[in-house]
């Protein structure tokens, strides 16, 4: 092989080179997009986490809340059963 051959073969072969490296570059810059669209996500999931944990102790507040008012209704409820059966039982109705 002449240097004249060996000369064109190699700067074929640099061109070649040079297109892969292009290749690469293309890719590692969508690879950065993707990791970056995907850590945008990462976060908002991340936030509705968090904001749904809040909901949820705010739901279980309300839900202890209701829970000491159906209490209260209940004792109310009883003790208005007991004065209803002892005014019947004092004017002796039903």
């Amino acid at each position: 092989m002449s240097m004249e051959e060996r000369l064109i073969n190699l700067e074929r072969h640099f061109q070649i080179l040079i297109q892969l490296a292009g290749n690469v570059n293309g890719r590692m810059d969508a690879l950065t997009d993707a990791q970056a669209n995907s850590e945008a996500r990462i976060a908002a999931l991340a936030d509705a986490q968090i904001r749904t944990e809040e909901a949820l102790a705010r739901l279980a507040d309300a839900q202890a809340s209701n829970e000491g008012s159906i209490a209260t209704l209940t004792r109310l409820a009883n003790d208005m059963d007991v004065r209803l059966a002892a005014v019947e039982g004092r004017t002796g109705q039903p």
